[in-house]
């Protein structure tokens, strides 16, 4: 083997060993350690809680195409909006230029590999999400923005029968107050209950600190909380935790001053 040849293959020989290798390569720069734990997660339920423009997007898309390299398997991308779900399909798109698969076909919703591999990318209003058979990897992008009954638990309950035995789901979303489905999923934690919970701030990833300064000094106090700092408020705007009123509140009657 030639001398100028050596390097590119090692570096394929590490993508094809290291996991985490691979994904630094498909998205671009060195993975944060919770993409490299979201990506690698052997968990049948993951529930991704991330602040903005930490990079779920990329972590997202890069499983999308992780899967897409295993044949015949099938990933659905869901999003609330046409829009958002365009945004992970560009960017699995954008990660798949950077590996050996072939495209076979392309449509506005749908990537077909050559080996037998699809995904899909729908928005959640759509009425073509039911009926796919054999869902290998499923992704719920921005799930706490669902609509319909539950905070979209009407939805999720149409889609989870759709995975195999094995199939992974991703829930993913930026915080909208405690009344929706996502929500629950870190509230009425258990134990045991096999959902692996990752939760990310912006103020813990130090690649977003001058962003999320500006963000600090651009939004509200409450933005700040829900969107950079992930924190799960009362109904998604209310700057008060309706838990932080109750425990204000005094049990004893009033005192009035004698006349």
């Amino acid at each position: 083997m030639p001398f100028d040849a050596l390097i590119p293959w090692c570096a394929e020989l590490e993508r094809s060993l290291d996991p985490a290798a691979r994904l630094r390569h498909w998205i671009g720069h060195e993975p944060d350690p919770w993409q490299i734990d979201a990506f690698t997660t052997q968990a049948t339920e993951v529930a991704l809680r991330v602040g903005r423009q930490a990079g779920k997007t990329s972590v997202l898309a890069a499983r999308s195409v992780e899967e897409l390299h295993i044949p015949d398997s099938l990933t659905i991308c869901v999003a609330p909006a046409e829009r958002q779900a365009k945004i992970i399909a560009r960017e699995i798109g954008r990660q798949l230029k950077r590996t050996e698969l072939v495209i076979t076909r392309s449509t506005l919703t749908e990537l077909e590999m050559s080996n037998g591999a699809r995904v899909v990318a729908l928005p959640s209003t759509s009425d073509t999400i039911r009926g796919y058979p054999s869902v290998s990897c499923l992704i719920i992008d921005e799930c706490a923005f669902l609509q319909g009954d539950g905070g979209g638990e009407d939805l999720i309950a149409g889609v989870l029968p759709m995975l195999t035995e094995k199939g992974q789901v991703y829930f993913s979303s930026t915080p909208a107050g405690k009344n929706n489905y996502f929500a629950r999923l870190f509230l009425d934690a258990k134990p045991g209950d096999g959902v692996h919970r990752i939760v990310v701030k912006g103020t813990d990833i130090p690649r977003l600190k001058d962003k999320v300064e500006r963000m600090r000094r651009t939004l509200s106090a409450t933005k700040f909380r829900q969107e950079i700092e992930c924190e799960l408020l009362s109904d998604g705007t209310s700057y008060f935790d309706f838990s932080i009123i109750e425990n204000a509140i005094s049990t004893e009657g009033a005192i009035c001053p004698k006349m």
